[in-house]
């Protein structure tokens, strides 16, 4: 434990400067004067849209998880101060969970990186202006030869396109990287379906939850959505509520909140699947030869490898299989182990055998996603080969997330320029040469594309709290001073770059009114349509 009198306390002065309040505005609340008076100003002569002592509202998105749950900001003197859930978002309908509660944590977190910097010969780090930054990456852009790479956490929409176009127009390559990814439960789909997707699941339908490790209400894929309709159907409405059983080796929220829970041997929650999925066959229910191929996994076999007794897995298949529609969900953290796309590819069959697919489990949602890891050891090799000199880390932190074992802090060190957008000064960030934040999402202008029908618009809700920059706009006067071909990068800001974009939106739904479709989205805090019909999906 640390001890707290080495701790460095954030004294009144500092919190204040945190808060914009700074220069003569400080000294006279602390008793002293400076004759700085610039920071003061803009409290005195208030903008038309700040009223003092009257909240102003305004709709984003959350940019905490790769959810995209929609927001209402309330900012009170030209500073956020609350955060709830926009009620028209068709993802988290109004409601938002505590990390994105706790964005303005972040925010206003006195630890962020305050304004761009830059290796020195001592191996620390200076501050330096934004002219100075953006010169020094153009100068090494233009030097590199096409020997470029990106790792990006960030998720779908313009600025993802706009750095891939970027990236792919100097020769390099983006790679999509989130270390909460999904790809056990895409692979499961792929072998099972021949759908290489994550679908969306309707909790709020269905009778019976059948749960294995899957933490849906804390951390896994869209957490807010899923308790949303997990309350709407586990409640007790008009004399009936469904019913939760959890199989894990662990005890995370979801378990806690689940009506029986089974602790089962780490690993082994694919065997216990598979005997649910053989009971329900057996019964007849999923039609096809499945019966005999799954004649081998009964509960017996299952008690013995995962220690839950078998008369339990086989009442609770029987109550599985008699509750229409149900849901079987698998994967997340706790799934992270060799048998992964056994265990998310068993969940998938047991949806297919009790009629899920289609009704609680609807395939052509689009949910966003990174890469493979494939696509991150195809960098790693690159890196080992001296194909990068050029690495840029935006809204990533591999070296935090990779294990140690994978060896790609030795591998970052080879590049022989390494840029990092990060606001915080991390384990990626203390290894990088050029430290360029980006701004806090509810800083910036930007827009999300989560899933099918669902665009989701950023917009600064105050003035930046540090002198930090999007990365949008440090991508477009990069291009502007590289010249060339990056001279098709002409937007003189971010800002403009993504209502450019909007209005080609506009235009492909046959909106006359460019500006007045903006407004309207920017109000709504995005644009949101019916999403296309669930396919068909058989087994492949």
């Amino acid at each position: 434990m640390d001890d707290e009198k080495t701790r460095a306390p954030i004294d009144r002065r500092r919190f204040l400067t945190v808060l914009g309040v700074s220069g003569a505005g400080a000294a006279a609340l602390s008793g002293c004067s400076t004759g700085r008076v610039e920071k003061l100003i803009p409290y005195l002569v208030q903008s038309e849209d700040q009223v003092p002592g009257v909240a102003t509202f305004y709709a984003s998105t959350c940019a905490e998880c790769s959810a995209g749950c929609g927001l209402h900001v309330r900012t009170r003197e030209g500073r956020a101060v609350k955060l709830e859930g926009n009620p028209e978002h068709p993802v988290n309908r109004g409601k938002l969970c505590s990390r994105g509660q706790a964005a303005l944590q972040g925010l206003y977190n006195p630890d962020r990186v305050k304004a761009p910097m830059a290796r020195n010969a001592a191996g620390g780090f200076d501050e330096i202006t934004w002219d100075d930054a953006i010169g020094r990456l153009a100068a090494r852009l233009g030097a590199a030869g096409g020997k470029v790479a990106v790792i990006s956490g960030a998720g779908r929409g313009t600025f993802s396109d706009l750095l891939a176009d970027f990236t792919g127009t100097l020769g390099g390559k983006v790679v999509r990287y989130d270390p909460l990814d999904y790809e056990p439960e895409r692979a499961a789909n792929r072998a099972v379906f021949g759908r290489d997707e994550l679908p969306a699941l309707d909790f709020a339908k269905a009778e019976y939850v059948l749960t294995f490790g899957a933490d849906f209400l804390d951390t896994w894929i869209s957490p807010t959505e899923h308790a949303r309709g997990y309350a709407a159907s586990h409640g007790f409405h008009d004399g009936r509520k469904s019913k939760h059983v959890f199989f894990g080796s662990r005890v995370p929220l979801t378990g806690l909140n689940a009506d029986e829970w089974y602790v089962v041997a780490p690993g082994s929650e694919a065997a216990v699947a598979l005997a649910v999925a053989g009971v329900l066959a057996a019964r007849g229910q999923g039609g096809g030869n499945l019966a005999g191929a799954l004649a081998s996994f009964t509960p017996e076999a299952a008690a013995k490898e995962s220690g839950v007794p078998a008369e339990v897995i086989r009442r609770v298949a029987e109550e599985f299989a008699a509750a229409s529609p149900s849901l079987a969900v698998a994967g997340g953290v706790s799934a992270r182990h060799r048998g992964a796309v056994e265990l998310c590819a068993a969940a998938s069959l047991l949806n297919h055998l009790a009629g899920n697919v289609g009704r609680t489990v609807l395939f052509g949602a689009d949910l966003q996603s990174g890469d493979s890891y494939a696509a991150l050891r195809e960098l790693e090799a690159a890196l080992d080969g001296g194909q990068v000199s050029v690495l840029l880390v935006h809204d990533a932190n591999p070296l935090y997330a990779l294990p140690a074992a994978s060896g790609f802090a030795a591998r970052i060190r080879k590049v022989g320029f390494r840029v990092a957008t990060s606001p915080y000064f991390d384990e990626t960030a203390a290894q990088c040469d050029l430290l360029l934040p980006h701004h806090h999402g509810l800083e910036r202008w930007d827009d999300l594309r989560p899933r099918a029908g669902v665009y989701s618009l950023m917009q600064p809700v105050m003035e930046p709290v540090f002198k930090s920059m999007h990365t949008g706009d440090v991508l477009l006067k990069v291009a502007q001073k590289m010249g060339g071909a990056m001279a098709k990068f002409s937007a003189p800001s971010y800002e403009q770059h993504l209502k450019a974009r909007w209005a080609e939106l506009a235009k492909e739904r046959g909106e006359a009114e460019a500006e007045s479709f903006w407004r309207s989205a920017l109000q709504r805090g995005g644009l949101f349509v019916e999403p296309p019909a669930a396919p068909e999906v058989a087994l492949a």
